[in-house]
Order: structure tokens, then C-alpha cells, then sequence
């Protein structure tokens, strides 16, 4: 049983990712933290609660709310355009009966630690701000956590943000480079393979004819959340009713880690610059700088990723 804990801006692929998770019987989701990004962590917690109801998960995962804004600077708001003015597609979920947590994201992170030694594997789809205030409250994190999978940043590939940063570190760099400096067991499941697995229309068709009964639900919702998804990445990427898997590839390499090569080397966020604020610098160099290993997602087994994520809800 792998023990998972998820920190999310629950958007449109976040929401793929965690009902991956919540529907694979080989892992326990024991908790999710929400954070700001692809909506405000508010409506982010309201997200997640829907969805692990529209699950029908047979344990209880609590959910915590996290920070509002990063660790320095002000958050530049929600993008509407991508996901949707509910940050999942505009689609309509029923309303949980499940309560937050009295406890912040960190708190929890911290406490879960504890309640976990060494058995946690910490996904974090969206800004670092949490998993960096809960080192902050906990210096010994790293030790506790078996390992930190994150979404975000870029090694080779083209940023999303400006040329060479990616969303998630732009949205708070100086979160995610105290991470970097923590001394995690740290894998970063970047643009250079998320844009390479793709979820697309023909998927969706797929679910519809084979997804077991009990998943009709997220099916459902499926249908109504990626049409929006879909014609951003259109319209942006030129993608045809197709769109890279983000968050759900990390947590993907999350359960299964053969899904991807990986390069290590030292490896640290840039804070500074316009255009380079929020960069993965990695260096390859014979005598590199000091800094932790950082293993980079460098390739992916695209077919087999894509075939794991739609088998989840189709068992």
C-alpha cells in the first residue's frame, strides 16, 4: 500500500489527478491540503471535498486549507480561462457533507508526518507555499517524508510562464527553493514530460463505453470540466481536442515510477530576474555548485502513462 499526501490548487487536472488516487486500490490518500494557483484555496477546498464525494471513496480523507498567497509578493489571481470560474471547468459537482479540518495545511502536513514516519509520499500539484511552511514549522520533515513528487518546472523544455519557468515555481520560487535546499528526497515531474502524455477526446470515449458503473459519476463530470481545457490548449497550443497531462503524470509517477527516466543533478530555484524568476537551475556541469539532487523526470513511457491513468477507472 503506498500512503499518499496530496497539496493542490484544485484545477481541472488536479481534480484528474486526485480521483486517479482516491480510485487506485494500491494506494490510501490520507489527507489533502489546498493551496491559491489555479483557483483561491478556498474554492480549491470546496473542489476537493466534491470530489472525493463524487469518488464515493470508502475511508475518510480529511482536508485541510492552506495558504492564501505566497511567501512573498501578492497572488496574481485565479486563471478563469484555463480552468474555469470554479477552477473545474465550470462543471457542477453535488455538495459534500464532509467538514474542513479546525487545522491549517501545514499543521496537518506536519502532524501526518509524524503520524506516518518514513511512509509518506508527498504529491504537490500546485505552489510550494505549504510543503515550505511546514518545513519551516519542522526541520526535520525531510527525514519523515519517504518522498516529495512535485509538478512544476522545466529542465529543457520551454517554460509556460515566461521561456524558461513553468506556473507552479513562478508562483511562489521562494517556497519552492527552500524545498530544494531541505535535503527531500525530491522528484520533479516537469513540462519536459507532462507535455508529452496527453488525455484526449478519444480517452473520454473510451470512459464512456468501459468505465465501471460505479465511475459513472466521473465520467460525468469528466465531460463536463475538459471541453474548456480542451479548447485553451487548442487555442494556445494548437492541441486538437487533446491536452498534456500536468498534474495527473505526477502523480502517476507518484504510484509508479517506472513511467519515466530520470537525470540527477544539483539543482536550485531562481528568485531574481523577470524573465528568469522562478527557473529550474540545474547544473550538469564536471564541478557543479552545491545544492541537494534533484531527480528530473527527463522522458516518459507515454503510451503506458496514458493507458495507467484511464485503467484506474475502468477496473
Amino acid at each position: 500500500m503506498k500512503y499518499l499526501l496530496i497539496d493542490a490548487d484544485t484545477g481541472i487536472d488536479d481534480s484528474i489527478a486526485i480521483l486517479f488516487a482516491l480510485k487506485r486500490m494500491d494506494v490510501r490518500v490520507v489527507g489533502i491540503t489546498t493551496g491559491f494557483g489555479n483557483t483561491d484555496v478556498h474554492q480549491a477546498a470546496e473542489n476537493t471535498l466534491r470530489l472525493i464525494h463524487l469518488s464515493g471513496v470508502d475511508y475518510e480523507v480529511p482536508v485541510a486549507v492552506g495558504a492564501a498567497c505566497p511567501l512573498v509578493g501578492e497572488w496574481e489571481g485565479p486563471v478563469c480561462h484555463i480552468h474555469g470560474n470554479n477552477g473545474i471547468g465550470d462543471a457542477q459537482l453535488p455538495s459534500s457533507p464532509q467538514k474542513l479540518l479546525d487545522e491549517s495545511a501545514c499543521d496537518f502536513m506536519v502532524r501526518m508526518a509524524h503520524t506516518y514516519p518514513g511512509q509518506l509520499t508527498m504529491v504537490s500539484l500546485g505552489r510550494m507555499t505549504n510543503l515550505a511552511l511546514a518545513l519551516q514549522k519542522e526541520p526535520d520533515l525531510p527525514h519523515l517524508f519517504k518522498n516529495v513528487v512535485f509538478m512544476g518546472g522545466t529542465y529543457r523544455m520551454a517554460g509556460n510562464v515566461t521561456p524558461v519557468v513553468e506556473a507552479n515555481l513562478s508562483g511562489d520560487p521562494e517556497a519552492a527553493d527552500l524545498v530544494f535546499q531541505a535535503g527531500f528526497d525530491l522528484t520533479m515531474v516537469g513540462l519536459d514530460v507532462t507535455m508529452k502524455a496527453r488525455l484526449k477526446a478519444e480517452h473520454l470515449d473510451i470512459l464512456d463505453k468501459y468505465a465501471l458503473p460505479e465511475n459513472r459519476p466521473i465520467v460525468e463530470y469528466l465531460k463536463q470540466a475538459m471541453p474548456l481545457y480542451f479548447n485553451f490548449y487548442r487555442m494556445q497550443h494548437n492541441c486538437l481536442d487533446h491536452c498534456p497531462i500536468h498534474d495527473p503524470l505526477a502523480m502517476l509517477v507518484a504510484v509508479d515510477p517506472s513511467l519515466v527516466q530520470i537525470q540527477k543533478l544539483p539543482a536550485r530555484v531562481e528568485c531574481g530576474g523577470t524573465f528568469c524568476r522562478g527557473m529550474v537551475v540545474a547544473d550538469a556541469r564536471e564541478y557543479p555548485f552545491e545544492a541537494p539532487l534533484l531527480s528530473i523526470c527527463v522522458d516518459v513511457n507515454r503510451r503506458k502513462a496514458e493507458e495507467e491513468l484511464l485503467n484506474a477507472f475502468m477496473r
